[in-house]
């Protein structure tokens, strides 16, 4: 799962990098103490979310590049081209508002699971959709300005070449959602997770199609506790958008927020023209 990704400026952002660094660095040292490895790696994706890099990242294009998930196995990452722009105009902005969250600064050009492998690997459509044979991308996330344990939500616009395409990443969602309810396994970057239960919730009635899950993982360091991820992706004709949103804490904070569901559809569906319908998320 994610961590908190706070953006509150150049100063944090410079700040949060070299705390990450240490901290990879005393976790391959190995220190006298032990290393809380789940708090190392949400605070990995929080210096990579509060690096200054332009709010939404995007990526996109006819030709597709290659990067490498934490066991080495190639995974297609797009690169940029006109339907980039597109969707980068679509995707809510840096300063833009949902209630009380704003979309922040990013670095990555998508949320930071997409580079972590689920096994069983029909698993992988709950932890991130890069391998879904996207043409092009852009991404915000969004938190609530200095808050440092608040809800955290990556959004993720994908377009592919044909609403088939699209829909086909929706039934391999489904099956993940179903095959995978009694759990499974996420390499993460500097240790394995274990996802207790996915469970669907009540999806949102916009687009074509959406689905919406409550994925509950073991807290690395306390066995005991269990951490909260919730998952809704709807997709209008050829584009899915993806919301993941979760908090650096134990609390089941009971879904993506209705707020940024909403802000995000409408921006998307204004620019999208009449192709996209629906109705607020509730």
């Amino acid at each position: 799962m994610r961590g908190a990704g706070k953006n509150n400026g150049v100063a944090r952002a410079a700040s949060v990098v070299m705390g990450a660094a240490l901290l990879f660095g005393s976790a391959a040292c190995g220190g006298s103490g032990g290393t809380d490895e789940n708090a190392t790696d949400k605070k990995a994706k929080a210096a990579a979310s509060a690096t200054p890099g332009g709010g939404a990242g995007a990526t996109g294009g006819a030709t597709a590049a290659t990067t490498s998930t934490p066991s080495g196995s190639p995974r297609p990452t797009a690169v940029s081209g006109p339907e980039t722009e597109r969707l980068k105009g679509l995707v809510l902005a840096l300063g833009e508002k949902a209630g009380p969250y704003e979309t922040g600064l990013a670095l990555l050009d998508e949320p930071f699971d997409e580079i972590y492998d689920a096994s069983p690997a029909v698993c992988q459509p709950l932890t991130g959709l890069g391998r879904a044979g996207h043409t092009a991308q852009a991404y915000a996330q969004l938190s609530v300005p200095d808050e440092v344990s608040g809800v955290d939500t990556d959004v993720l616009l994908r377009s592919y070449k044909d609403a088939g395409a699209a829909g086909s990443v929706m039934k391999s969602l489904a099956e993940a959602g179903k095959r995978c309810a009694a759990g499974y396994s996420e390499e993460r970057t500097l240790v394995d997770a274990k996802v207790l239960r996915v469970e669907p919730v009540p999806a949102p009635k916009l687009g074509d199609e959406a689905q919406a899950y409550r994925i509950v993982a073991q807290d690395v360091k306390d066995k005991g506790a269990s951490l909260y991820t919730y998952l809704t992706l709807v997709r209008s004709d050829a584009t899915t958008l993806s919301f993941r949103s979760d908090l650096l804490g134990v609390d089941d904070f009971g879904g993506v927020p209705g707020e940024i569901v909403t802000a995000q559809w409408e921006k998307f569906s204004r620019g999208a023209g009449a192709g996209s319908h629906g109705v607020a998320a509730p």
